[in-house]
């Protein structure tokens, strides 16, 4: 029954009813320091502590990865701490109609998050990882015209394992450390522009267009398997007017097939497909 069961695919030492019990905590201090040097433009900097908690794989699944010879996968998986380092600059310029931002910063991750899926006993689990990720961040936002405004923002990751995380292959063992972290886009960018024209009788008229592009993408710590960079192109066209609009809309109008989510083992989720749909709102 439920008891040979447990024992089978679990642990021999689960039992129905079993309750397991363990706390975390952590304080988030945060300190930043802001300086304007004038009236438009801001420079600053600052510390910041992240906390994320841990909590329960199924019982035995230490067991389980330990005989598959996959690391960082236990019974209970560590809560997250991540210290970030960052500086960086806002402004606002050419009569405020171009807004920038750009940021830099570095954060050391200790316990990150990795999923795995386990088919010897059909599992999904989180396992730990410690990582260092470097990076940087530029924001533009521009109105062009009283009609037109457009966006553009850039975003590069650079990540490393940081920590022996060490699986045994049929070809001997390999270390991840060096490797990439997991579920990190290396490079993203996002650019996008909305146009709005008057029509008469109070209404407007308007066309939004957005495209993401997504750099490679590692999904596990011993980078065996990767996306590869993707673009994906969203759309809105609508009618507004004081209190009402309607707006047709499409994500992934080009109807990209891709993966979401993947892990070694077998586990796959296939991103949504092209959606459209129409979209009324009133304000009362």
């Amino acid at each position: 029954g439920v008891r040979a069961l447990l024992a089978l695919v679990l642990d021999p030492t689960a039992f129905t009813g079993q309750k397991r019990t363990h706390t975390w905590s952590k304080a988030q201090p945060k300190v930043t320091l802001r300086y304007k040097p004038e009236e438009n433009v801001t420079l600053y900097g600052g510390w910041s502590r992240g906390f994320r908690s841990g909590g329960f794989n199924q019982t035995g699944v230490g067991a389980v990865a330990a005989a598959a010879g996959i690391p960082g996968v236990n019974d209970l998986f560590n809560a997250e701490t991540a210290d970030t380092w960052e500086v960086g600059m806002k402004g606002e310029f050419l009569d405020r109609r171009l807004n920038a931002g750009l940021a830099l910063y570095r954060t050391k991750s200790t316990n990150g998050y990795f999923f795995v899926f386990l088919p010897a006993n059909s599992t999904q689990n989180l396992g730990n990882v410690d990582a260092i990720y470097k990076g940087a961040e530029l924001e533009l936002n521009a109105r062009v015209t009283d009609q037109l405004d457009v966006y553009a923002n850039f975003g590069y990751t650079n990540s490393e394992i940081t920590n022996d995380l060490i699986e045994i292959t049929p070809a001997g063992p390999v270390n991840a450390k060096g490797n990439q972290a997991p579920l990190v886009t290396k490079d993203t960018i996002n650019l996008g522009a909305q146009y709005r024209q008057p029509v008469g009788n109070g209404l407007n008229a308007v066309f939004r267009v957005d495209y993401q592009r997504l750099g490679r993408t590692w999904w596990e710590p011993f980078n065996t398997t990767s996306r590869d960079p993707l673009s994906l192109v969203d759309l809105r066209i609508g009618l507004d007017a004081d209190n009402w609009s309607v707006t047709a809309w499409s994500k992934n109008l080009t109807n990209k097939i891709y993966n979401a989510e993947f892990s070694p083992g077998g586990f796959l989720f296939r991103a949504t497909p092209r959606r459209y749909g129409l979209e009324f709102t009133y304000k009362f």
